[in-house]
């Protein structure tokens, strides 16, 4: 399974496998119960190709932790996300040694090992080797390679909801027209005083 078919749903507990895409949404599998349901272009999506965790010097690919914890566990499932902060924090510090716990809460490390173990149990992992690779240790193809239907419902939905430059609210032009009578109206409130 490649890593980019595999999508974090905004509002929706665990992952989920895109079985079709289309403009206007994607058709996806609950890796938790196996249902099957249609997704908006308007809902948030994230492929795991494109998450990223804090460290204290660079953000680290969620496919590189994933992998790093299945060399660790050799292949197995991991402590349970409803362990205890402390544990879970262990563990997580025991794969990636310099995370940035000031960026990095608990409820994303409890999310992680719910992940990971999602993942062992749907055997999906080890991912496909060409995603292990276009983390930056093999050849640079993914500039040259298409996007998966993940990333591009992922990009679409971003589209949809981007907000204009300066971060604000976008500017609404308002435009005065003739009345039949000759007078302006339009939807421009007067201002007193």
């Amino acid at each position: 399974m490649k890593i980019s078919d595999v999508l974090a749903i905004s509002g929706k507990p665990g992952l989920f496998k895109v079985l079709a895409s289309s403009t206007k949404n994607l058709v996806v599998e609950s890796m938790i119960d196996g249902k099957r349901s249609s997704v908006p272009g308007s809902i948030r999506v994230s492929s795991l190709s494109d998450i990223t965790m804090y460290t204290l010097e660079n953000d680290v690919p969620l496919k590189t932790i994933l992998h790093s914890m299945h060399e660790k566990t050799k292949g197995t499932a991991t402590i349970s996300h409803n362990s205890s902060p402390q544990e879970v924090k262990d563990f997580c510090d025991s794969v990636v040694s310099d995370l940035d716990h000031d960026r990095v809460y608990a409820s994303d490390l409890r999310k992680l090992v719910q992940w990971y173990n999602l993942l062992i149990s749907q055997k999906a992992l080890p991912f496909d080797p060409e995603d292990i690779e276009k983390d930056g240790k093999g050849s640079d193809d993914s500039k040259d390679s298409k996007d998966s239907p993940a990333t591009k419902a992922a990009k679409a939905a971003k589209a949809k909801t981007a907000t204009p430059k300066g971060g604000g609210k976008a500017a609404v032009k308002k435009t005065a027209r003739k009345s039949p009578k000759g007078k302006t109206s339009g939807t421009h409130a007067a201002k007193k005083g």
